[in-house]
Formats: C-alpha cells, structure tokens, sequence
C-alpha cells in the first residue's frame, strides 16, 4: 500500500474529510487532496505529525511492505536520556550535542536542493575563468592575430569578471547555508522518527547520486583525451602547441561539466549525510576535518599561486597543468599523515 492511499484509509478509519484532515496539519484543503492523489509528497515534519494524529509509526506511512498500521511505540524523552547517559563514557557524556528537530531538517534539505544547482554553477564559472585569456594567448603567440598585450588585457577582463561573478554567487547562496554550518563542525542529534525519514529519502535519492558521480568521473578522464591525442594527429610544432592550448580549454570546460555534476548533487547527498552523521560526517571525521581544515584552505592557495607564477614565467600553459595532478596526490599523502597522527593522538 502507497503512502497516498495509507492516508485516505487513515482519514476514512478516523471519520474526518479532507477539510478536517488540513485543519489538523494546519495546511490547506488542496494539500491533502494532492497528497491522497499521489501528486505530490508530504513534509517531513507533516509525516511526523500524522503519526501522532493516527497513533502510527512513521514506518507504517513510508514503508510499502507494511500494510497494517501498528501503534507507534515512542520511549519516552526522561527514560531515553536516562539510559543513553548511562551507557555513555564520562567524554562522551561531556561531547556538546546540537538537538536538530523535524522542522529544521526538513528546511535545511530544502534549502540545499535550492541552492545546489546555483552554487555549482559559482564554481563553474570559477573554471572557466582562466580559459579566454588561455586562447587569446595562444592566438597571440602562434597565429598572430592580436598583439600580445591585447591579448593578456582582454583574457584578464573575462578572468576577473567570471571569477567575480563565480565568488559573488557562491558567496550570496553561501550565506543563505551559513546558519547550518553547525551540522558540520558539531555533534547533532535527531529524534529517531526524524532518521528513519531522512534515511528513507537518502535511500531514495541514492541512485540519482550514484548516476552522477559515474557522469562526473567520466567527463574527468575524458576531458584529457584531445590533449594526449594531438600529437598522433598534428604533424606541425607550431600547430601542435596551439592545439595543445586549445585543449586546455576543452579540458576545462569539460572538467567543469564533470565538477557541477559531483557538486550539484553531491550537496544534496551531504544535507543527508549531515543530518545523519554518516560518510564524511560521523563524529571522528568531524574532528579529523577541524585539523585539516585551515591546512587544506592554504595548501590549494600556494598551489594556484605557484601554477599562475610558473605558467606566467614559461608561457608553458601546455604542461603546466601537471602541477594540479601532482598537487592533488601530495595532499592527498598529506592528509593521510595528518590522519595518522591524529589517531596516534587519541
């Protein structure tokens, strides 16, 4: 049985109408109506409260394979509280813990599906940035087309305009998510109707999520295909290297299609994480991020400080590149060290 037919059967079991039904949730008429229709899906904080309304669990709502209602079984908060401190180590005990109720994490789920696709978008422009002036140089130093100061003033206009306007919408949507950046750095806590819901969309979203990564990983690796492929094809130096540089640009461009895929739904899929505090969000990884966080922030600035001086010097934008691959797999060497002596310590 379907959710939108447990909630007819439970309205006609009570003796209510859908009017009845709404003033009970205190939403309209129509919702109910949609509900019971299939067009649409109740909130989280809305299957909660018809749980208590029908004396259900929130199993019996979400789940199909239940097809009669059981009454809910809640402990209460006193015998719960009792117990878990005293299962609870004197540390653990003294570990500050941010109670998250239905409402917010319903909010913070919408919010994040909102605000994803925006945000990924900031990011990708960010990646563009540096590919008009890249072409422009090229076009300067091997077809002479424009001079060579033209060139750098115009590649560096579009650059500090995509990388204002990339910043400007990461740090615009940035703020709307900045009030839940506790369900990152602090110990969270959630009723446990509250984790069977959230487990149940996460579960849901799972293969979405998963289509997306295997896209993204793929856009990757092929991204460097026209770079590797062009000397079999191009038998001309001069050629060569402008083709070289033109594939830097098709490289970033598709990298970026590849980085909006991980980021766009890799967002959604962290709101769950979060709320859960599962993957890269369970209490150990918490700490772990509170160590490495500001290292990682300076690491990648000196990276792209070098990688700009260096490609500047040599005009070699070609190749240069390589200190990207070869910086991600350094700091990926650095992490793990870190992460070691961090379980040394504890």
């Amino acid at each position: 049985m379907e959710l939108s037919e447990k909630i007819i059967y439970l309205r006609k079991k009570t003796g209510w109408s859908q009017e009845q039904l709404a003033e009970q949730l205190d939403i309209s008429r129509q919702s109910v109506s949609k509900w019971e229709s299939g067009t649409s899906v109740p909130e989280l904080d809305k299957i909660i409260k018809m749980s208590d309304i029908f004396n259900v669990s929130t199993d019996y709502l979400l789940k199909e394979d239940i097809a009669e209602p059981e009454p809910e079984k809640r402990m209460e908060g006193d015998e719960e509280r009792l117990q878990q401190v005293g299962s609870q180590s004197e540390e653990a005990a003294q570990q500050a813990e941010h109670r998250v109720s239905s409402h917010e994490a319903d909010s913070y789920i919408n919010l994040v599906r909102e605000v994803a696709g925006k945000m990924a978008f900031g990011v990708v422009l960010c990646i563009w940035s540096p590919i008009c002036l890249l072409f422009l140089s090229g076009i300067s130093e091997y077809k002479g087309i424009l001079t060579e100061n033209a060139a750098c003033g115009i590649g560096l206009f579009i650059l500090l305009l995509f990388v204002a306007a990339g910043a400007g919408i990461l740090t615009f949507y940035g703020m709307k998510l900045s009030k839940y950046e506790y369900l990152e750095k602090e110990n969270v806590r959630i009723s446990e109707d509250v984790h069977r819901i959230i487990s149940a969309k996460k579960e849901e979203y799972a293969p979405v999520y998963s289509k997306s990564v295997v896209v993204g990983i793929l856009l990757c690796i092929s991204s460097v295909i026209p770079l590797v492929m062009s000397p079999f094809f191009i038998t001309n130096k001069k050629d060569e290297e402008f083709f070289a540089v033109v594939s830097v640009c098709i490289l970033l461009i598709v990298v970026s299609a590849g980085v909006y895929c991980f980021m766009r739904f890799g967002l959604v899929q962290g709101s769950y994480d979060k709320l859960l505090e599962e993957g890269d969000y369970t209490r150990d990884k918490k700490k772990f991020n509170k160590a490495t966080g500001y290292f990682s922030v300076i690491y990648w600035c000196v990276i792209v400080a070098v990688y700009v001086a260096v490609s500047y010097r040599t005009n070699a934008w070609g190749s240069t590149w390589i200190i990207f691959a070869v910086a991600g797999i350094l700091f990926a060497a650095f992490e793990g060290i870190i992460h070691l002596v961090c379980q040394k310590k504890n």
